[in-house]
């Protein structure tokens, strides 16, 4: 996440700015705000300082970002703090619970941010979702497809060849074909609660405090979101019936699924609960008894 005086330094540097002596001038800023500034952004990879001189590291977001911050004056005050993470939710429409789920931001800090952005038409409603305005503003697709790609790929916390399932301020969720050190979770766990199965590959999270049940399940519903497994969807929901007791609060978009096909319903790439159930019991779980 970039502050707004981040931003500006960078909408600054990008129009030729290149040392701190003028940046704290055309910001109206004290030198040890800048210090504090540049040294930020330098240690987020998106400046460089060499002999004194200041220039932007050559990425595609930042290109992007740059542009944005230059064309449109008022954007850096939407795009800074939890606004660069928000725009890249919204790729494609989701609601404030979805986005709340994919990063782990408060969901007033959602909304106050969205309110933001729809009033500067970077963002539009559609029902209960929200989506970028590409028609007026079609250079935030393009960030936020760029800086998503970024973060997957340069998150600190996740080792290099990992899958990344989900990625917020409190835990990154990923997987590996190799056994790591870090902390399992999501299915690799499932067999700490009754239900031993064999993903085929090792799940784990950046965490490094003992997780319950609930992050367990809530992790293994992040890779389920992403790879679209029938199989996975499958042991996720008979996980959930197994511990209906203790997982009955989560709240996730797939639950939502996993409740419609529990009552008879029909949902896109889910099988027949009948042939769930055959694979339910041997797990001990009735999916018609939830």
């Amino acid at each position: 996440m970039l502050s707004k005086n981040e931003l500006r330094a960078l909408s600054d540097i990008s129009n030729g700015t290149v040392n701190i002596h003028t940046l704290s001038k055309t910001l109206g800023l004290s030198p040890s705000q800048i210090y504090k500034t540049v040294r930020s952004l330098v240690e987020k990879d998106f400046v460089i300082l060499e002999r004194g001189r200041l220039s932007l590291e050559k990425k595609t977001h930042i290109a992007i970002l740059s542009v944005i911050l230059r064309d449109s004056k008022d954007s850096y005050i939407v795009l800074s703090d939890s606004g660069l993470e928000i725009i890249r939710t919204l790729i494609e429409p989701h609601t404030v619970s979805e986005i709340h789920s994919m990063t782990g931001l408060h969901q007033t800090t959602i909304t106050r941010k969205i309110d933001l952005m729809r009033r500067m038409g970077m963002v539009k409603k559609e029902g209960s979702t929200y989506s970028i305005n590409e028609e007026l503003f079609p250079n935030i697709i393009d960030l936020a497809h760029s800086y998503n790609e970024y973060v997957k790929l340069t998150d600190p916390r996740v080792p290099f060849g990992s899958e990344i399932y989900h990625l917020s301020k409190d835990v990154a969720v990923f997987s590996s074909n190799k056994t790591l050190n870090d902390t399992r979770t999501a299915f690799s766990k499932y067999g700490d609660h009754g239900m031993t199965i064999y993903p085929g590959e090792n799940f784990y999270c950046s965490s490094d405090h003992e997780l319950d049940i609930k992050d367990v399940f809530l992790h293994s519903l992040y890779v389920v979101e992403k790879d679209r497994n029938w199989r996975s969807k499958m042991l996720a929901l008979i996980f959930f019936v197994k511990h209906k007791h203790e997982l009955n609060d989560v709240s996730h978009p797939v639950v939502d699924d996993m409740r419609t096909v529990l009552n008879g319903g029909k949902v896109d790439g889910w099988v027949p609960l009948k042939e769930m159930q055959e694979r339910a019991t041997m797990y001990g779980v009735d999916l018609y008894d939830n």
